[in-house]
């Protein structure tokens, strides 16, 4: 699909598909010709994943990995395989190294020790020289913090000779003054080796070091390389975690704030290196916002909308993957980005594809993309009221059927970042819950949620407190147990019973009026098996009774509800055979009492 602002530009004329489908040999003799400048771009229009056998495969390799932008470069290293982010990793410079510590070893604004430590064996892996370049530029913050997870430094006495200090020291020392407790047996000798390399090569710096690992405190230490951490970042257009949770802020529709004009990038002003390589939008359908980018030709406002978008991928992808294992955490954030855009554009704008381009054009996108978020918030709210209202036991919610279910627990999350969309068809896998971009989808989970709130209390009113239908479940004999319980089997529980002895009450119905009352339940039309015409009008009429008597009535919520019951009740006999109906044991829409 060619989307707008979806790769990144370039000038070369080379087919980047045929490039990349080129083995080892033939990709060397394709990159052979390229002037340095040109391997560069073509490297960066290249995705993540194949930039490893790109950079290799070219004269240059280890001048394309230094002029990598830090941020390319870690994204290439998680897009590559161990063997070629190490190779790759020879190639880096100090500067790159340590962002990849500022980018990947926080959590938040805390070290996590297990992601320093497999960096710091990677860096080993590549070999010593980089970690000497690293330590030569490496922030000393930062690794007084690091070292502080992983060494414990105790220092002899003045007052105690050396043989006499070796009984209570640890073993390890490079100068019978500092000892060296290493609290991970296995990580050692990577550690040793950084102490090591110190004391070769910075000697004042050493003692200095070792007098500040034990006296430091390691949370002051730790926010003091934080805060400077983030000034790197900051450096390389990148946002810190904290700062970036402003996408998800609320913020009112009609609030917006326009764009001052003279933001816009001037004629000939050096384009600024783009925070991410945006990836397309890889969803089942196009999106609005797509068309709406095509139409958008002003060279200073693509400019300027490329920019914003990835800054603000780069504030979804920290924020909702604060530790990024790999390039699908990546490509998640990226996806949800484009999706939440064109919900917040279309919450806008209501499809107008003119009014969309002039919002584009106008306002800021972070901002837009905040209007999805306070549209995901009301939903949010209304469907966390359900399990605190007083017209029924919330209790109630945990039989709900699918999809009923699957939406409500879509949207009723710990946190506004956390919303998702449910996908029925997609139960049980990876793509069960995916990204709201259209408000349509907004409407139809509000839909759902409306017809929730207004058969709980139905329910519960007309066919008994849930207590007595948990009793009902658990006495012996019965062809399903509680995790089978459902709104949808409670009424059609009900109606068998009614059929049966003319009480619309959920009590099991015995086995040996099974085929009885299936029979007086459906009927048979162009060999299919469908509930009867009569029994469904009976069932409208008996509810509607029932809501105009101890409720009330919303005729259209009551009727979705009663179709999605009756929907459910031909697809799972559309094949019966009225005569002789599908064994009760195995079906848990009607209770069956099998010892009767």
């Amino acid at each position: 699909m060619n989307q707008p602002f979806s790769q990144k530009a370039t000038s070369l004329k080379i087919d980047l598909e045929r490039i990349l489908s080129l083995k080892e040999k033939a990709l060397e003799e394709a990159l052979a010709p390229l002037r340095f400048e040109e391997a560069l771009e073509l490297v960066l229009s290249a995705p993540w994943e194949k930039r490893a056998e790109l950079i290799l495969a070219s004269p240059y390799p280890e001048g394309l990995v230094r002029n990598l932008p830090p941020v390319e470069l870690f994204f290439t290293l998680k897009g590559s395989s161990l063997d070629l982010a190490v190779e790759l990793l020879s190639y880096a410079k100090g500067s790159q190294i340590q962002f990849l510590f500022d980018f990947d070893v926080w959590f938040k604004d805390r070290i996590r020790p297990e992601r320093v430590a497999s960096w710091i064996i990677l860096l080993f892996e590549a070999g010593e020289g980089r970690v000497l370049e690293w330590l030569a530029i490496a922030d000393w913050d930062f690794v007084i913090a690091m070292l502080q997870k992983f060494v414990k430094i105790h220092k002899r006495p003045d007052d105690v000779e050396l043989i006499e200090a070796y009984d209570f020291l640890p073993p390890y020392t490079l100068d019978d003054v500092y000892f060296v407790e290493f609290k991970e047996e296995r990580l050692e000798f990577y550690f040793r080796r950084i102490i090591e390399l110190i004391r070769e090569e910075w000697p004042e710096t050493y003692f200095a070091l070792m007098e500040s690992l034990i006296w430091e405190l390691p949370v002051e230490v730790e926010e003091r390389a934080f805060r400077f951490r983030n000034g790197r970042l900051a450096d390389e257009g990148i946002p810190d975690y904290y700062t970036s949770l402003e996408i998800y802020t609320y913020i009112h529709p009609k609030r917006l704030s326009k764009i001052d004009p003279r933001t816009l990038a001037l004629t000939g002003e050096e384009r600024a290196p783009h925070t991410l390589h945006l990836i397309p939008y890889e969803g089942p359908q196009e999106l609005f916002i797509v068309k709406v980018l095509s139409l958008i030709q002003d060279p200073f406002q693509r400019e300027r909308i490329h920019q914003e978008l990835a800054w603000l991928a780069t504030k979804v992808i920290l924020v909702d993957h604060p530790v990024i294992d790999g390039l699908e955490e990546v490509k998640r954030g990226l996806f949800k980005m484009w999706c939440h855009l064109n919900l917040g554009l279309e919450y806008l704008t209501e499809g107008n594809v003119i009014l969309a381009r002039d919002f584009l054009e106008n306002y800021y996108l972070e901002e837009i993309f905040r209007v999805s978020g306070t549209a995901l918030r009301e939903l949010r709210k209304f469907a966390l009221s359900l399990f605190q209202s007083k017209d029924f036991n919330p209790a109630l919610l945990k039989y709900l059927d699918q999809p009923y279910a699957g939406y409500l627990q879509g949207v009723t999350v710990q946190k506004l970042n956390q919303v998702k969309l449910f996908n029925p068809v997609s139960i049980g896998t990876s793509e069960e819950f995916t990204e709201f971009s259209r408000v349509s989808e907004l409407r139809m989970v509000r839909g759902y949620l409306e017809e929730i709130a207004y058969m709980a209390p139905l329910l519960e009113k007309g066919l008994g407190p849930h207590n007595n239908w948990i009793k009902e479940i658990f006495n012996a004999n019965r062809n399903f147990d509680l995790n089978s319980l459902t709104w949808s089997s409670i009424i059609l529980t009900s109606l068998a019973n009614y059929l049966y002895n003319q009480e619309f009450i959920f009590r099991a119905l015995p086995k040996s009026k099974w085929q009885e009352v299936f029979a007086k339940i459906v009927e048979v039309k162009d060999g299919k098996t469908f509930m009867k015409k009569a029994i469904k009008e009976g069932l409208y009429e008996s509810f509607v009774k029932l809501a105009r008597t101890s409720y009330y009535l919303e005729e259209e919520l009551l009727k979705n509800y009663l179709d999605f019951v009756v929907e459910l009740w031909d697809r799972e006999f559309g094949f019966a055979d009225p005569a002789d109906p599908p064994d009760p044991k195995y079906q848990t829409l009607i209770l069956i009492d099998l010892s009767a």
